[in-house]
């Protein structure tokens, strides 16, 4: 068998073992859970006994107070009439009063002033002994009823008392005499059977009073003191104090240990009768008790640890007898088949469960083999250093890949460490990964250099094995050659470079924005246009670089372009200090299955361009000889003032006029006169009109005005009068003074269905009328739009010239 120490540790006796732990355990348990119940409910009913006990003594003590208070008041009942007036009638009386004397120390008389007056027992201190400051005597003086004093030290006896007074009243109700009869709390039978009461044969009984002052106890030489004044208050006596009446359980503070505290306040005075049982003496037949449950469970259990052992040896017999056929099959003296038993039990089952588990076991180190095999050939054929170096810096295992790469047969690193293989440099160089490896870190590192005489950009991985334990014996190392990688990273970056420098100097905001509507990238003019540094928009959203008002304009052309579409947009933007137009351009960057990788901004500034574009389309607009609106606008002129005419209901009117014998002008003083002429007479027209009023020259010396809100009826023939008084004074030419006239014709708008041209040509009618009248003139057509035909001007102006 066999012996750790001087314990076996065989399974039969490890079993008996057991049984015999677990039956005095649960034995022990048991009888300690019942005795801890019965004693819980013993200490109730011991607490009940002593409630009941102490109830009992104090109703006797009550009794006593009461007897004696009722002796005080009878004696004060039968005194003459004498006696009430003179103290020493007073004295004679209370001498014939035996009972008085018996059941009192002594019984004396206070005058109203406190002085002694008289006394039962005579003392020397009779003669200057004043109450009057005593509480006691105040309050019989004050209530004219029996008070029980708080016990106190005679000044007559000097022994510790208790005081009963009683007043003695006049035929008119007021207190002639304070009667004072005296308990010796010493020597009197008072506390007599109060004291033969006590629990137990340790435990007391006491007396105190609501604060604590000692009336009665067994150390009579604690009478009158505090009940803390030696060790403190424990805290069943504090409980009491604040008022607690019943029975709890408490450590003494006087070193006696644990006790039973039952405290009964007396219904006479403030006095609190208590009780104290220790727990010692009060529990000592449940101790005894749980000292022979002990001794019985410990019986029970050897019982049953020889009962047990009986059975083990029994049951455990064919466990015995395939232990025997496992080390024959060990040493190759039997089969598995041997382990069949022929048991139809547990044993039986695990002898068959034991063959399957070995086959189990073979198929599985043939499946490790194989998978050992497959795992060589892998690392045998990825392009990269793969080895496993133990904590003794020593290689393990190495591919194939050392060979191609390093001409080094990786079988004859086995066992050899990197300072062997490699040298001390190499060593050196790679000592702190490698240390750091075994010290549980994960090391993953990129380094360029001189390994084995050749130029090599190195990407290492050194990943510890972690043992069960947490230790590391070894790690993995995983090395790749990426030099060639990064040479093209190094040709891309300087190829990113370029791009960066070329974008960075662009007068346009380049960036790329990622499907996130964030940036991706962004050149330097960020910086220059807008405040932003380029270095914080990779991840920053676009939204907050360019704000709201601008991104709620490129959001939709955004989301077109993430779509694959190629869009653009126009927006004002604040520049520095200055507002500008810029223009966008979104591409997107499609990737092979059609998403969208990202979309590429470019971003100019149109604010020059659009203002030559406001230029030229305000030069088409405007005649470039005077300076006033041409007929382009004044066509779009006359549309708009019509539209809002008939939106508002307003009246409109329409001036066509010209210049009476320009041609002669143009003739006889030439162009540049005729121009001069025009100009003056542009300028005269525009002065004369309101602010409101648009003035246009149409052709030659043809020349219109579109009047908006005109009142009818004579403000149109106002507006004619201003018109040809402003013309008539003579023009300050080159030449000299020239006499200038014109003609005029005013059409009042009739109404939503004449459209520009119909007005256009009343006007010209009206002109007309005004030429054939003797020009320098005007004539005003108000006449509603009817059907008299739509007239040419050119062939009204032919007319007119043939005139």
């Amino acid at each position: 068998m066999a012996m750790t120490g001087f314990l076996p540790r065989s399974l039969k006796f490890r079993l008996t073992s057991f049984v015999v732990v677990l039956v005095l355990a649960a034995t022990s348990i048991v009888t300690t859970l019942a005795l801890t119940v019965a004693e819980r409910d013993m200490k109730g009913v011991i607490g009940s006994q002593q409630i009941n006990l102490l109830s009992g003594a104090a109703a006797f003590i009550d009794e006593q107070l009461k007897n004696r208070l009722n002796l005080l008041a009878a004696l004060a009942e039968s005194l003459p009439e004498a006696a009430r007036r003179d103290p020493e009638a007073l004295r004679q009386a209370l001498q014939t009063h035996a009972t008085v004397s018996a059941e009192f120390t002594n019984v004396v008389a206070f005058g109203r002033d406190g002085e002694l007056v008289a006394s039962l027992r005579d003392s020397g201190l009779s003669r200057s002994l004043n109450v009057s400051s005593r509480p006691y005597f105040l309050q019989t003086l004050s209530t004219k009823r029996a008070v029980i004093a708080p016990p106190l030290r005679s000044r007559l006896s000097n022994l510790p008392v208790v005081l009963i007074t009683q007043p003695l009243l006049d035929k008119k109700g007021e207190v002639q005499f304070v009667l004072a009869g005296s308990i010796d709390l010493l020597h009197s039978d008072f506390f007599q059977q109060f004291d033969l009461l006590r629990p137990g044969k340790t435990g007391y009984l006491y007396v105190m009073t609501s604060d604590g002052v000692i009336v009665n106890h067994p150390d009579k030489s604690r009478l009158l003191g505090h009940v803390a004044s030696r060790s403190g208050t424990d805290q069943a006596t504090e409980k009491a104090l604040a008022g607690f009446e019943g029975w709890t359980e408490a450590e003494s503070l006087e070193g006696d240990g644990p006790g039973i505290y039952t405290f009964k306040r007396l219904a006479s005075t403030n006095w609190i009768a208590a009780a104290r049982y220790p727990t010692s003496e009060a529990f000592a037949p449940m101790k005894a008790m749980r000292q022979q449950a002990i001794l019985l469970a410990s019986v029970c259990a050897a019982l049953a640890g020889l009962l047990a052992w009986l059975m083990v040896l029994r049951f455990l017999r064919p466990l015995e007898t395939l232990r025997a056929h496992l080390g024959d099959i060990r040493h190759g003296h039997a089969d598995l088949e041997a382990l069949h038993v022929g048991a139809k039990d547990e044993i039986g089952e695990l002898g068959a469960a034991l063959v399957e588990d070995v086959r189990e076991r073979d198929a599985a180190l043939r499946q490790l083999e194989a998978s050992e095999k497959r795992a060589r050939l892998i690392a045998d054929n990825i392009p990269a250093l793969i080895s496993y170096i133990d904590k003794d810096l020593r290689y393990r295992f190495t591919n194939e890949h050392y060979q191609f790469l390093l001409g080094v047969d990786p079988k004859s690193l086995l066992g050899r460490t990197v300072n062997d293989v490699f040298g001390g440099e190499v060593d050196a160089r790679w000592r702190d990964c490698m240390e750091a490896a075994l010290a549980g870190q994960r090391v993953h590192v990129e380094r360029e250099g001189e390994e084995l005489g050749r130029y090599m950009h190195l990407m290492v991985d050194m990943v510890p094995d972690f043992a069960p334990d947490g230790s590391v014996p070894g790690f993995y190392v995983m090395a790749n050659d990426i030099t060639e990688r990064k040479m093209a990273e190094l040709t891309q970056a300087a190829s990113q470079k370029r791009l960066q420098l070329i974008t960075d100097h662009l007068p346009a905001l380049v960036s790329a924005i990622g499907p996130d509507h964030r940036f991706q990238f962004g050149n330097a003019a960020f910086q220059r246009w807008l405040g932003v540094d380029p270095n914080t928009l990779p991840g920053r959203p676009v939204v907050d670089a360019i704000g709201e008002a601008h991104y709620a304009i490129a959001k939709p052309c955004l989301d077109r372009a993430f779509q694959g579409e190629v869009t653009s947009y126009e927006a004002k933007a604040k520049v520095g200090e200055e507002s500008r137009i810029l223009a966008s351009t979104l591409i997107p960057d499609l990737r092979q299955d059609g998403s969208v990788a990202a979309v590429y901004v470019l971003t100019s500034d149109m604010t020059h361009v659009k203002a030559v574009e406001e230029q030229l389309i305000e030069l088409a607009r405007r005649d470039t000889l005077t300076g006033i609106a041409n007929r382009r606008m004044f066509e779009e002129t006359l549309q708009q003032a019509l539209d809002r005419a008939r939106r508002r209901d307003s009246p409109l009117a329409l001036a066509y006029l010209d210049i009476d014998h320009f041609k002669s002008i143009n003739d006889t003083l030439g162009h540049g006169a005729g121009d001069d002429v025009l100009k003056e007479f542009a300028m005269r027209l525009t002065a004369s009109v309101r602010s409101t009023d648009t003035v246009a020259r149409l052709a030659g010396d043809e020349f219109a005005i579109v009047f908006e809100n005109v009142l009818p009826p004579d403000e149109a023939t106002t507006l004619a009068e201003r018109i040809v008084g402003a013309i008539r004074p003579a023009f300050n030419l080159q030449t000299g003074m020239l006499p200038v006239t014109c003609s005029v014709g005013i059409a009042v708008h009739a109404g939503p269905g004449e459209n520009p041209a119909g007005l256009l040509a009343r006007a010209d009618a009206a002109l007309y009328d005004a030429k054939r009248n003797g020009r320098n003139g005007y004539v005003v057509d108000e006449r509603p739009a009817g059907p008299r035909p739509v007239l040419n001007p050119a062939a009204n102006r032919a007319a007119s010239a043939n005139r």
